[in-house]
């Protein structure tokens, strides 16, 4: 066999003869098609060979090359002329030259060897990988004399499936989930991170449909994504809700982007999920902040702007009776009057100093329920009673319009503990606000009655009624219905104010009611009833005196962080007969509770660590399921009427300011007592 650069030309051992088999040729070729010439038929080999896309080599036993293709000088960097008659060992590292070896010593056994895969060397040194398949050749009597080998270059297939391997690796210790499915819905591929965040296994969600983690209500939602990734579009940081396997949703941010095959048709999609539920936490968080700010700026706003209306108002209802006064009282000195003009002089004289007493005592009442100075002549008393004495007070004024005025009172409503003073004014307030807002020939009703652990008294009326967006404030200080200079009707809106402020010192409650302009409205004070005492009309102070102490046996626990106030206080309740322990935190109060029940919660609001509001929510916690609910005052500096609101809101039974009157505290303590919590 004679060879030229890149040619082969057909060997005298592939000579054709009639006695034998066909042979192979030196690339295993099987010759079975009959040839003019062994020219031809050698010419037809060589162009075989020399046109395959494999490096196609042969050598002696001895490791010799016999023949070189154009693929092997591609591959290896040799030319033929370069390559043929020198040994195999140019192309094959030295490392691997034990290999090339046992690889000789199988073929002259007659073995083949296929899909060998290792590694051989270029000319100028460099590496690769290859698959080799190596055959033995033959002569004519089916003796081994060389073999011939076909390479193939699998580099950028390994360094394909380095690549595969290195992006599936990327893919599962990813932080973010990553699902791929086809386009009928259905799951391929399930990371670790998909594992961790939808609770199933690759192993459960591989060939369910994606469904599987979507809400039912979003199944349009995935119709609608799948539709444009069907049209080549990605959807990048999209923002859903997907769902747990154990039915917990969660939020999630996705990018879906369309796969491609190798033609560039769209076969299915790629998902990332990111979990952003402590993203959407926080901004929810941050949405709730900043509303709770933009409503304390607008109750700050309209609060200065009520007292600015407050004052304006002041103004006019002091200087109204002011001027009548000082007028009436100039003629009566400087000018002749008869008898009767002096009469309406003087009788317009007094009559406008008692409204201007009026107004004076009702911003001083305000003052000193502001700063906890109000004090309570305390005592067992008859509503009744009490009810009856400022309906004689306000019938002159009802008479005057000529209005009805219907009572229904329950004799055995049974007695209160409270100021009698201080009640009759808040029954005054009703009826007096009853009486200017109905026309004349209306009608007010006022109802006493029992009602399980207290007492009700109703007021209401036939009049003008109340609108619904002022009926929440109807009882905060500085609010009118009306402020303006065309209002029908007078006064500086405190009455209802001090009407919430003294029932709350009592212990009670006031609610308003209305079903609008013009459909009257009804005033409702509910107060605890008395603890079993002394006789009606026996004070606190003097029933101490005879022995019986109106918190005999009550158990007290006092939570304080000021060890001045919490003294105090501890002494103010124990000369009431009350037993009290004490506790400077929230963790302290709830370890006394947890070995003494406690009849009544006296709680400061402001304290280091945990607050008073946490010591309520988790009582309140405790005690849910159960019977019974631990009666609860707020004792605190704080003593604004939304503080007081926030209180009342978080499950305080009364809020009470400091500094705190003896009689006021241990009057509050005894009418919650008696409450149902």
């Amino acid at each position: 066999m004679t060879h030229t650069a890149g040619r082969l030309d057909a060997p005298s051992s592939l000579s054709r003869t009639h006695d034998v088999a066909p042979p192979e040729d030196s690339a295993g070729v099987m010759l079975t098609t009959p040839f003019p010439s062994e020219e031809d038929r050698a010419a037809w080999v060589a162009a075989i060979v020399d046109s395959s896309d494999d490096a196609i080599v042969s050598k002696t036993l001895d490791g010799l090359i016999t023949s070189w293709n154009r693929a092997a000088e591609r591959i290896f960097g040799w030319t033929a002329a370069e390559a043929v008659g020198r040994s195999i060992t140019i192309v094959i590292p030295p490392d691997r030259l034990a290999e090339e070896e046992d690889i000789l010593a199988r073929i002259k056994q007659g073995e083949k060897i296929e899909h060998f895969e290792t590694t051989r060397m270029r000319k100028d040194g460099t590496r690769f990988e290859i698959s080799l398949t190596v055959s033995p050749i033959k002569n004519a009597k089916g003796e081994v004399i060389g073999a011939s080998k076909i390479a193939r270059d699998i580099s950028a297939r390994l360094h394909g499936d380095e690549a595969i391997a290195r992006l599936a690796a990327i893919v599962n210790s990813a932080d973010d989930a990553i699902v791929s499915k086809t386009l009928d819905g259905v799951i391929t591929s399930w990371n670790r991170a998909a594992q961790a965040m939808f609770g199933w296994t690759a192993a459960e969600a591989v060939g369910q449909r994606i469904t599987l983690i979507i809400p039912r209500e979003r199944w349009p939602e995935q119709d609608e994504v799948l539709a444009r990734v069907c049209k080549g579009e990605s959807i990048d940081h999209f923002d859903t809700v997907r769902v747990r396997k154990s039915g917990e949703r969660i939020d999630v941010s996705l990018t879906v982007s369309p796969v491609k095959d190798a033609r560039g048709r769209i076969i299915g999609a790629s998902k990332i999920a990111r979990d952003v539920s402590d993203r959407k936490r926080a901004e929810a968080e941050r949405t709730k902040l900043l509303q709770t700010v933009q409503q304390a700026r607008e109750e700050a706003e309209e609060l200065n702007r009520s007292k600015d209306q407050f004052l304006a108002v002041l103004s006019h209802e002091l200087r109204t009776p002011l001027n009548a006064i000082f007028g009436w009282a100039r003629m009566l000195q400087s000018a002749a009057m008869d008898e009767a003009t002096s009469r309406r002089a003087i009788d317009a004289i007094l009559r406008n100093a008692t409204a201007q007493v009026q107004l004076v005592e009702d911003l001083l009442d305000v003052s000193r329920i502001i700063t906890g100075k109000m004090r309570l002549d305390v005592q067992w008393l008859d509503l009744k009673s009490v009810i009856e004495s400022a309906l004689d007070a306000v019938q002159p004024a009802a008479s005057a319009k000529g209005l009805k005025i219907e009572t229904v009172l329950d004799p055995n409503a049974g007695p209160v503990v409270g100021a009698a003073d201080r009640l009759r004014q808040v029954v005054w307030n009703l009826l007096m606000n009853a009486i200017k807002f109905t026309p004349r020939d209306g009608r007010v009703q006022v109802h006493l009655r029992k009602l399980k652990s207290h007492v009700e008294i109703v007021v209401s009326d036939s009049g003008e009624g109340i609108q619904p967006e002022i009926l929440p404030f109807i009882f905060d200080r500085f609010r009118q219905g009306d402020s303006t200079t065309t209002r029908p009707h007078g006064g500086l809106g405190l009455g209802l104010a001090l009407v919430r402020h003294l029932v709350d010192l009592h212990g009670g409650r006031v609610r308003a009611a209305s079903e609008g302009p013009g459909r009257g409205a009804t005033f409702v004070v509910e107060l605890p009833v008395a603890i079993l005492g002394p006789e009606a009309g026996t004070t606190l102070e003097t029933s101490a005196a005879m022995g019986a102490l109106p918190l005999q046996n009550v158990r007290v626990l006092l939570v304080d962080d000021d060890a001045d106030g919490l003294d105090l206080t501890t002494v103010m309740l124990t000369n009431s007969g009350a037993q009290v322990k004490t506790a400077v935190s929230v963790a302290a109060a709830l370890d006394v509770l947890e070995s003494w029940p406690a009849d009544v919660l006296v709680s400061d609001i402001e304290m280091p660590g945990e607050d008073g509001y946490e010591l309520l929510r988790r009582i309140r916690a405790k005690e849910r399921g159960g019977r019974t609910r631990l009666p609860a005052l707020a004792l605190t500096a704080y003593g604004r009427p939304e503080d007081r609101r926030r209180t009342l809101a978080a499950g305080y039974n009364l809020h009470l300011a400091k500094p705190i009157d003896p009689s006021e505290l241990v009057l509050a303590v005894a009418n919650l007592v008696g409450r149902t919590g």
